[in-house]
């Protein structure tokens, strides 16, 4: 599962997870560790809370998906037209977006290689 990899991204403790969740920090713990499963309703509210897939979430797809009934309009617009780009430009669309969001284009470029 990949409940530790989620909580360092966002940076939240057993303790505040353990609260969410309504479980002990001993569970959180054990969930990381691979020593017990969560049940399917905190399953749920796992993804929910991290806006994964379940099969993200249990380590059956390596990319997480976006779901687009979590994206505004426009988004969901954007999204639309950057489908119907070839390669080169998309990649003329991934520097543009990441001047935007002020996000150095070679560590973009570099997590798209992996």
């Amino acid at each position: 599962m990949k409940l530790k990899e989620l909580m360092q991204e966002k940076g939240i403790q057993q303790q505040q997870m353990a609260a969410l969740l309504n479980v002990s920090r001993a569970s959180i713990y054990k969930y990381q560790e691979g020593k017990a499963e969560p049940n399917i309703e905190t399953l749920i509210k796992i993804a929910d809370f991290f806006d994964v897939s379940l099969d993200y979430l249990c380590g059956r797809q390596n990319k997480n998906l976006i779901f687009a009934d979590s994206l505004s309009d426009k988004k969901k617009e954007l999204i639309g037209m950057i489908k119907d780009l070839n390669d080169d430009e998309t990649l003329i669309a991934i520097g543009f977006v990441a001047k935007l969001a002020n996000k150095p284009i070679n560590e973009v470029m570099e997590k798209l290689n992996k």
